[in-house]
């Protein structure tokens, strides 16, 4: 379906918006760098994110956490990094610095950031728990969860009358959010996301992801699917942006992609939704 051309939305207009919004902290764009490295000098790795006061108290908070289930407590992020390892300490580190320069933008007049962030936390806690049971990395399945989202931010913040005509459209229509943006702008919230994603330096998969994670490719890329599934049962658990949100489908190739054990992910359930509020306090102001 072509889009509305009175609210169509060039992808060069959307970049050059994209391109005024905050910066990521130096630590997080610096850690970004390294990421698909497996080895990395721990010493170096906890001296760059103590160097950033808040991000390292919101690590430490993470990592003392319920989510990670440590015995005994965590004083400083060089225990962090040797007790949790890290890909984890990195991925925790990178998502407040996402939480932080987003959120500065985010006090939208109807744009709830509450709720935007308690389904990114949702979706990603699920995406991390179904790596752990296909055998993934749950670090880049919570990386990419927590961001799968991202573009509805973007497009709220910088093209605020563009998403009015599109809820406008839904309103009228009833169509689904990607369907009322694709007709109405000519792009969807998934796209804006990975544009921004790239534009901050975020890994090709992770951009991937975040662009795929409403459409049936997702089934080719291993992290795109488990933040497909993630989001869907994000939604079902009411894990969602919304009350009144629809729990978005399945794609049946997605989830034969994955190969996931019914029974398996029957006994997951709980565990996501018991991590969910222990997560969202320990990351979300």
């Amino acid at each position: 379906m072509s889009p509305d051309a009175s609210h169509a939305l060039a992808p060069e207009l959307l970049a050059t918006r994209i391109a005024s919004l905050p910066a990521l902290p130096s630590v997080a764009t610096s850690l970004l760098r390294g990421f698909d490295e497996p080895d990395a000098d721990l010493a170096e790795l906890a001296r760059q994110i103590a160097a950033d006061q808040a991000l390292a108290a919101r690590a430490l908070r993470i990592s003392n956490s319920p989510f990670y289930g440590q015995r005994g407590r965590i004083d400083s992020i060089r225990e962090a990094v040797v007790v949790l390892g890290f890909r984890a300490v990195r991925s925790m580190v990178v998502s407040a610095a996402v939480v932080r320069s987003l959120s500065a933008v985010g006090a939208l007049q109807d744009f709830d950031g509450r709720a935007f962030w308690r389904h990114g936390v949702g979706s990603a806690v699920a995406a991390r728990q179904l790596a752990l049971l296909c055998g993934h990395n749950p670090e880049s399945a919570f990386t990419a969860g927590l961001r799968h989202d991202v573009g509805q931010l973007v497009l709220a913040v910088t093209c605020p009358q563009h998403c009015a005509a599109v809820q406008a459209w839904r309103s009228a229509h009833g169509d689904a959010q990607t369907a009322a943006e694709q007709h109405v702008l000519g792009l969807t919230h998934a796209e804006a996301g990975a544009m921004l994603a790239a534009h901050w330096g975020l890994p090709a998969r992770i951009c991937a992801a975040i662009a795929l994670h409403h459409s049936s490719l997702a089934a080719a890329h291993p992290l795109a699917a488990l933040v497909h599934v993630g989001d869907v049962l994000a939604h079902g658990l009411g894990l969602a942006s919304g009350e009144d949100e629809a729990v978005p489908p399945l794609d049946d190739a997605v989830w034969d992609a994955l190969a996931l054990d019914s029974a398996q992910l029957s006994g997951t359930l709980g565990r996501i939704e018991t991590e969910f509020e222990d997560t969202l306090d320990a990351l979300i102001d």
